[in-house]
């Protein structure tokens, strides 16, 4: 019980578990929705899904590197939304060591009909919370971010 009360007096130890429900929470709930659209695709699938569709071209090692998944998980995340049809990879023309990541019209179209459901889904996470409340959240956990990056010497 002693170990119990020491760890509440490390701050950051008060969000986390907050941070990993809310994770988990969010990456099932748009797992199950990409399923209601006919795409049975891993939460990890959706995730990177979504990171592709707002930066299309990415290097994969830039998607592994977002995502803190190794070269192999990346690679089998990317082989099921190969398979779906809702990705493809190519080959850098000037480094062909770099493969990019492209959403194709396919995926472009099933996450256009996947926004309304994640506006849904959005406003039950947020149900309540004022503006000035989710904008002092994401300045906290950006200045969290950015401290923890510099200490990793990630820019």
């Amino acid at each position: 019980m002693k170990h119990i009360r020491n760890c509440e007096n490390i701050k950051i130890g008060a969000i986390m578990p907050l941070i990993g429900q809310l994770m988990c929470f969010m990456r099932q709930q748009i797992s199950q929705t990409y399923k209601n659209l006919g795409y049975d695709i891993t939460p990890e699938a959706a995730q990177a899904l979504m990171i592709i569709q707002h930066f299309d071209g990415l290097p994969q090692k830039k998607l592994a590197d977002i995502l803190g998944k190794d070269k192999a998980s990346i690679t089998r995340i990317l082989n099921s939304l190969v398979k779906a049809k809702l990705v493809e990879r190519v080959q850098d023309d000037a480094d062909r060591r770099i493969i990019r990541a492209h959403i194709t019209p396919e995926g472009k179209q099933v996450f256009e009909s996947f926004i309304p459901q994640l506006h849904a889904l959005s406003d039950l996470a947020l149900a309540g919370v004022s503006e000035q409340d989710f904008a002092t959240t994401v300045r906290t956990f950006l200045h969290i971010t950015d401290n923890i990056n510099a200490k990793c010497g990630k820019t």
